[in-house]
């Protein structure tokens, strides 16, 4: 579950337009949700506190196995819509699988030079860690509508080896996105690059919605037409209409992506290199179950990884991972699952056919909760279940090594967080 400071975060990144999915360092952010998914350690308590729309505050504390805390700050340029944990949209607070496709592609002639667009947004975040003393701070500074900088900075007293500043430069335009990246540790230059492929054009796809919630109402009106037609008037042998004919035809459209990075370090004079290519299908067009495949591959160190996640069901993906290594003949296989709990809703569509029955269907309620599992060949077994508890929110995780006969269970955790 993200923290009230990565919502904030997130949310700001929304506001302003910038879609970071659309990075090749995300590339495989559908995989990672359900497969490298972070379980708490100890006892947790987190509460955050909105100041005013600009102003944001947290205090976290860890009571065991260690004590230690910390207090972080946020601001931004423009107000951010933030609800508080009791009436939040919980699905907004999870790291889950989704395929969050924003069709954009801005042009330089047609940049809109009016007010809104001339203010230039940033967003400055610090946390501080006591008792150690460690310090992470953000800046963000959006030039343009497809221009942005990040700069990240980790200061520890601990250990000069762990301080470090990383400044990135992003460039995204919708169809391609560009990443120029240094860091300090290692004096690391790196660039990125990921171009996407599609088979359709922008007048099309303006037609269509590209929100999740108008997606998911349109799946339903579809269940509630498919009742409204009694079983008597239905027959397999008819041939089928030309809407049944376009969302086959909607089915197959999908969106094939490539990417790669380069980097080198001047300190150590070595570099690396990378690629990647993904396919996915798309919300706005496929009537079918969203998934997405992805494969990586990096020469020099001889690693490649290939992923396929899907939802299989309104409530249920399975994403099974496959990690190998050309020189040293190593492999990883692991398997995810993660389970959407729901509200129960009162809403039900009722349909009486010729033979007088009545068919009913409860229309699905809001998303409360949320189930986590993995099973792996090297990192055993991991269960992480989310929800809401009153008006706080919960994590409750399990990391356990089934081989070991010492201590099978390696971490267990438990996380509340709070913020009004």
């Amino acid at each position: 579950m993200h923290d009230f400071m990565d919502y904030c975060l997130r949310t700001y990144f929304k506001t302003i337009g910038w879609n970071d999915d659309n990075q090749y360092s995300n590339l495989c952010s559908a995989s990672r949700a359900i497969l490298d998914f972070q379980t708490p350690r100890g006892l947790t308590f987190a509460i955050s506190k909105i100041q005013f729309p600009l102003l944001k505050a947290s205090y976290s504390m860890n009571i065991s196995p260690i004590l230690n805390g910390s207090l972080g700050y946020l601001f931004t340029s423009r107000p951010l819509k933030v609800d508080p944990s009791e009436h939040v949209n919980f699905i907004e607070m999870i790291d889950r699988f989704h395929i969050n496709y924003v069709p954009k592609n801005y042009l330089h002639g047609n940049f809109d030079n009016s007010d809104n667009s001339k203010i230039k947004d940033y967003l400055l975040y610090g946390r501080l860690f006591v008792p150690t003393g460690r310090l992470e701070a953000i800046y963000s500074r959006k030039f343009s509508q497809w221009m942005q900088c990040v700069v990240t900075a980790v200061s520890d007293p601990r250990s000069k080896a762990a301080s470090h500043v990383t400044t990135e430069l992003q460039y995204d335009v919708g169809q391609w996105c560009t990443e120029l990246s240094y860091t300090t540790d290692g004096e690391l230059f790196g660039v990125r690059g990921l171009y996407n492929f599609t088979n359709y054009n922008q007048e099309e796809i303006s037609t269509n919605s590209n929100n999740e919630e108008s997606i998911v109402q349109n799946k339903m009106k579809k269940k509630v037409k498919d009742i409204e037609t009694p079983l008597v008037e239905r027959n397999v042998f008819d041939v089928p209409s030309e809407s049944e004919d376009d969302e086959e035809v909607e089915a197959l459209k999908g969106e094939w992506s490539i990417g790669a990075e380069l980097y080198y370090g001047i300190r150590e004079r070595s570099g690396g290199v990378s690629a990647g290519i993904r396919y996915r299908t798309l919300p706005q067009f496929s009537s079918q179950s969203p998934l997405s495949v992805t494969y990586l591959i990096n020469p020099i160190m001889g690693h490649m990884s290939a992923a396929f996640a899907a939802q299989v069901s309104d409530d249920l993906a399975l994403c099974p991972r496959f990690d190998f290594n050309m020189y040293s003949y190593e492999s990883d296989l692991i398997i995810g699952a993660e389970w959407w709990q729901r509200e129960k809703s009162d809403i039900e569509c009722e349909n009486q056919s010729n033979d007088d029955t009545v068919n009913k269907m409860v229309l699905q309620g809001e998303v409360n909760g949320i189930v986590k599992a993995t099973v792996g060949t090297s990192r055993g077994v991991t269960l992480l279940w989310e929800g809401r508890y009153g008006k706080t929110l919960f994590s409750l995780g399990l990391i356990a090594d089934l081989t070991s006969k010492i201590s099978p269970i390696r971490s267990i955790g438990l996380q509340f967080q709070y913020f009004s």
